[in-house]
């Protein structure tokens, strides 16, 4: 269900995309919206779903991620049962941090991020191309990563 999000509604998401330990008096001072009016707000945007967890950003590298792949993959055959299993299977992975069903050659992109390539190596060989519905793959490795963020561009206009 899409909602209709006011310039209040906005501002107020595009604030806590930047920092989400703000209080609602902090955020009511950036607004110029009462801090009672703010919390109601962002309450009906959690319970409608525009607003769906509030996370930490953890340092990839920090915490001895340094490899980073882009995988796609194609399914030996197509069908909504096949794509629930192949989507709840990828869901049960901690190292697939994200999942997109694509157009093209190949029917998804996987984000996966491990400590170093024998432990990619490990998953690509002996977790995911052993998934009996997964006919192929093709690795990208990331050198480096040039942007990264997790807000989305809501427009104020």
């Amino acid at each position: 269900m899409v909602i209709s999000l006011d310039l209040a509604d906005k501002k107020i998401l595009n604030l806590i995309q930047k920092d989400a330990t703000l209080t609602n008096q902090d955020i009511a001072d950036k607004t110029g919206i009462s801090a009672t009016s703010v919390w109601r707000r962002i309450k009906n945007m959690e319970d409608v779903g525009v607003i769906k967890g509030t996370v930490a950003l953890v340092d990839q590298k920090k915490t001895n991620l340094n490899v980073c792949a882009i995988v796609h993959v194609r399914l030996k055959r197509q069908g909504d049962k096949t794509r629930l299993e192949f989507e709840d299977y990828i869901a049960s992975r901690p190292e697939v941090t994200e999942c997109y069903a694509i157009l093209g050659q190949h029917d998804y992109a996987l984000t996966v991020v491990v400590p170093n390539v024998e432990m990619f190596e490990k998953f690509l060989a002996g977790t995911l191309l052993n998934h009996p519905l997964i006919t192929e793959s093709t690795t990208f490795f990331a050198m480096r990563q040039v942007k990264y963020t997790t807000a989305l561009p809501i427009n104020l206009g």
